[in-house]
């Protein structure tokens, strides 16, 4: 009861910015291209994952939201296929299935198959390795701009921080991308009550996204949500009870909020302020 105070208001603030951003998703529209390809008749996003159902689990709200651009090519590049059961071949094909269900083709879904990068929280991937893989992608799609974990990796999931630091290694010192500018965008790691706190975490999303002019915010309506649950539904070998759960009050299955990495290249030395 002592809580109630505050605990009220909240709720239903959460519940009002919800709404009103599923009603006018539009106000958080921003471009998420390089200024230097905005005239492209066509932008190319690039999904870069670890594991078959991390595009489900994370990243489902932009899926969506990005399936109903016409003017936006998605593709997803996966770092592994899933073998830590011994089910690599079989997470591989509900990989695919779950793919097209969030509105992609067959064959832009890439599915790394590299005894190098298991799936293994107990081996590290070799950081250069997974930067190479992510360029010879994106230099041979045009890509424009590539989403992916944080350095937290959502869940702190090792694989999923080597795909972090891949990305941003490929994108910091690729000759390749020095005169071809990609965005990459970070998947926002919260705390573990917001986390699990379902649409309650519209607010604490929406002011953070606010405050850095750089950021990104999707967020999943009614017909997106059951367009994520649906695709991890095809992920039939890893629906345990648990992630039923997780279907039900994770904030990822209804908002992702990114952070734009400021990348530096290997031609740009550090600034130093003078004082």
């Amino acid at each position: 009861m002592i809580l109630a105070p505050i605990l009220v208001p909240l709720l239903l603030a959460s519940v009002a910015a919800y709404i009103v951003l599923c009603w006018r998703p539009q106000l958080m529209e921003r471009s998420m291209v390089p200024q230097e390809k905005r005239s492209k008749p066509q932008n190319h996003v690039l999904f870069v994952t670890a594991h078959p159902d991390d595009e489900c689990m994370f990243f489902a709200p932009t899926f969506a939201k990005l399936a109903k651009q016409r003017n936006v090519a998605v593709s997803l590049l996966c770092l592994s296929k899933g073998d830590h059961d011994g089910q690599g071949e079989l997470r591989k094909k509900e990989l695919v299935k779950a793919a097209v269900s969030l509105g992609l083709t067959p064959d832009s879904v890439i599915i790394v198959d590299d005894p190098n990068l298991p799936d293994d929280p107990r081996k590290a991937w070799n950081i250069a390795l997974v930067a190479k893989t992510v360029e010879a992608v994106v230099t041979a799609g045009d890509v424009d701009t590539v989403f992916t974990f944080d350095k937290q990796g959502v869940s702190g999931h090792p694989n999923h921080i080597a795909a972090y630091m891949g990305v941003k290694h490929m994108a910091v010192t690729s000759q390749r991308l020095k005169f071809h500018p990609v965005n990459v965008y970070v998947l926002e790691s919260v705390g573990l009550v917001r986390k699990y706190s379902s649409i309650i975490d519209t607010v604490f999303s929406l002011g953070s996204v606010l405050a850095a002019g750089d950021s990104l915010m999707f967020v999943a309506d009614v017909q997106a949500y059951s367009m994520g649950v649906q695709a991890m539904a095809l992920h039939e070998s890893q629906m345990m009870w648990f992630r039923k759960l997780y279907l039900a009050f994770s904030r990822y299955m209804f908002i992702n909020t990114y952070s734009n990495v400021v990348l530096r290249t290997i031609s740009e030395p550090p600034s130093h302020r003078t004082t």
